[in-house]
């Protein structure tokens, strides 16, 4: 009976200290990586390719934090017939962003949305090098794993804003990308 009674005493003392898995809130610092594939549009080619960030969020609240991202994608591209005056290679992307992050904390799983505006560079096998103002949306969900550690989905697209907005139906005429990425994270 003894032995019961200090079991289930060590069990109450630990649940008590033990934190409920919340979403970063006021305060707390979260530091994700992602990795994936991506898709870009440039020079009228549109191909796939490997995509990859790294976020950094401060939260003002539960539900609101700001966020800086750090991207890159890579496409392997090539001439589609010996006529074709565009140079093979690869297609190169890098952008830097900061806005802001709104998340839904549904207990374990946390599904939000961001807002960045930034730059972007283009280079590599493109007929015209160039680094252009950018915005991107994004959507995802993270799952807590541990009280620190979180696993989640995300996707990512990247625009000109002045673009998207003159030719929405084709959503733009310049370089764009959509990234879906696997995101683990870590917050302190």
């Amino acid at each position: 009976m003894r032995t019961a009674a200090t079991v289930l005493l060590a069990l109450a003392v630990s649940l008590s200290f033990a934190r409920r898995a919340t979403a970063a809130g006021e305060h707390e610092w979260q530091v994700a990586l992602r990795a994936g594939a991506g898709y870009l549009n440039a020079d009228g080619r549109r191909p796939w390719g490997l995509a990859g960030g790294l976020d950094v969020e401060y939260g003002l609240s539960d539900a609101w934090a700001l966020r800086a991202s750090f991207e890159a994608s890579t496409h392997d591209v090539s001439k589609e017939s010996d006529t074709d005056m565009r140079p093979e290679g690869s297609i190169r992307t890098t952008a830097a962003l900061i806005g802001v992050t709104y998340t839904v904390d549904v207990l374990r799983l946390l599904p939000y949305g961001n807002l960045q505006l930034g730059m972007i560079n283009l280079g590599g096998a493109v007929t015209n090098p160039q680094t252009l103002l950018a915005m991107e949306l994004g959507v995802g969900a993270d799952y807590f794993v541990s009280r620190r550690f979180l696993a989640g989905l995300s996707f990512h697209y990247l625009f000109e804003p002045a673009d998207l907005l003159g030719d929405p139906l084709n959503l733009g005429t310049t370089p764009f990308s959509f990234t879906a990425t696997a995101r683990a994270s870590y917050l302190f």
